[in-house]
Parts: structure tokens; sequence; C-alpha cells
């Protein structure tokens, strides 16, 4: 037995009308249209739906049992209508984020914002991931766009640079170093460092131990945490000064001063990222609203 929605519609019309011409007539149809449909309804149902006379039509039992059980499978079909609908135009369904710390304390609150405003019902699922692990998530479809921080190439991901902020030094609050507007980056030789794991983000740990080569020096690394929170936490302790992305300033971390570098400091670059074969509108429309809010911040 298969129930075509047209069918279910022309029955509708005619039990609410009990009229097969105003029914018709609501439908747009010839009368003659909308009796074959009623015809071919009953016949794939096995069951007489009206009882009909010259002078009025009325319900059978077996025709009252799907009046009332219709307006459900309509409203269903039509519901489930509108969510492929939404979907295919990506202001549906679930986008699974990845973000690092960075873009979490910057960006990544006013794109959501503005997917949001501009596709309520889509549901956005955010997780915060350092850069390397979102790229493995990204390539493995675990994640369906993504916000990194100075991404190393990938022959399956696609890239574009969203914003990007200098490096500042992040200080004890009761440092020597403290009470100046700006540090010079020769004056970090010798100090204790708080940094970043390398394999969580190669291309960022290079650009800050080379940075410090530049100025001779290496890094005296004492401590490593996963996380910027962690991080911070140790800097405040006390057991050492990190250089970190401006973004993180805007966390203003308890024991924590940020201050600039003087001279020419490194650009960190936050991108959004997702695979080359991914042809998702939900994840055109997050990128296209990535792309659109860094362009007001620039």
């Amino acid at each position: 037995m298969a129930l075509e929605l047209r069918q279910l519609r022309s029955f509708m019309a005619v039990a609410t009308e009990l009229h097969f011409s105003r029914a018709a007539q609501r439908l747009h149809v010839s009368q003659s249209a909308l009796s074959q449909q009623v015809r071919a309804l009953e016949d794939n149902l096995g069951a007489v739906l009206f009882s009909r006379t010259s002078r009025m039509v009325e319900l059978t039992p077996a025709g009252q049992a799907l009046f009332e059980a219709a307006p459900r499978v309509l409203f269903e079909a039509d519901r489930a209508a509108e969510r492929v609908r939404k979907a295919a135009s990506g202001t549906a369904g679930v986008l699974v984020i990845g973000a690092v710390g960075t873009a979490l304390a910057s960006i990544a609150p006013r794109i959501m914002r503005a997917v949001w405003e501009d596709a309520p019902d889509l549901r956005l699922e955010v997780t915060q991931m350092d850069t390397a692990a979102q790229l493995v998530a990204l390539a493995e479809s675990r994640l369906d766009v993504a916000l990194v921080r100075e991404a190393s190439p990938h022959p399956a991901l696609r890239t574009e640079p969203l914003v990007s902020e200098p490096l500042m030094v992040a200080l004890p609050e009761d440092h020597r170093l403290a009470c100046d507007e700006r540090v010079r980056p020769e004056d970090l030789a010798g100090e204790p460092f708080v940094l970043w794991p390398r394999p969580l983000g190669a291309e960022f740990f290079d650009i800050i131990t080379g940075y410090c080569r530049e100025h001779g020096f290496s890094p005296r690394i004492v401590a490593e945490g996963t996380d910027i929170e962690t991080q911070l936490g140790l800097v405040a302790s006390g057991m050492g000064v990190s250089l970190q992305p401006a973004f993180y300033a805007n966390l203003r971390m308890v024991g924590v001063a940020f201050r600039p570098l003087t001279g020419p400091a490194p650009q960190i670059s936050l991108q959004v990222a997702w695979r080359r074969d991914d042809a998702s509108a939900a994840v055109r429309r997050f990128v296209t609203a990535a792309l659109a809010v860094a362009r007001t911040i620039e």
C-alpha cells in the first residue's frame, strides 16, 4: 500500500467541505480530477471513505478514521520537506566546529552570532581544540569547520586567513618588566619561558622560537601547557614569562600583565579551515560569515 500526499490532501479537502465541487474549487482542480484522486486513495487503502448520494457526501467509519489520522501525516511530511530545504540551504541541521582558544577569545563569538542571526535553526556545536588536533579531526570528518592558528598546509583542507594580531609578552604582574610600557625582546634572554608544546602547533611554536633567536637567544622553556588557561596560570604563579598572541590579553587573567614588544613583532594569524571536497551549504554559510566578520575587523 502506497499513500500519496496529493491523494491525502484531496481527501482532506473533500472531508472538510463534504462537497466535491467546493473541494475542487478550493484545490483549484477539476471535480473529475478530484474524484479520481479520492477513488485512487480508496483503491490503495481497500476501503470506501465517503458515502455519496445525489444530495450529500458523508464520511464512512473508515473515512472518519483517516480524517483523524491524515492531518498528522501531512504535518510531518511538510515538516520533513521544510527540514530538507533548510538543510540544503545550510540554514538547519548541525555544524560541528573546532576552535582554538585564541579564536574563542576574539573573533569566534562574532562569527557564531552572525551565523545564528542568519540561520537560527542551524545548531552549532563548538569544541575548543588545538590547531594540530583540529586539522586531524577535520580531515577525518569529525569536524565540519575549524578556527585554527597558523595552520600547517594540508592537501585535503582549505584555509582562509581571518585576522592577525602581534605577539605580546605575558608577565607575572610583579615582574620587573611589567612596569615598562613596552618590553624589548632582548630583555627576555635568560628568562624562564612557558610555552605551548610544539606537537600542538608546530608553526606557532616555530614562530616564537624563531623570533627569540632573531634577538640573540633561545627561550629556556621550563614549563608547557596544553591550553592557554594553564599557561597563563603558570605565568601568574611566577614560573616564567610567555609570548602569546595579543588576542589573549582579552582574557584579563588575574596575576598576568600583557605588554607589547618593541620593534616589529610577528603577526599571528587566525584562519578558518574546511575540507576541500565538502560541498555542505552549512559550511559555506559559516565560512562566508567568518570572512564577512573578519572584514569588519580589518
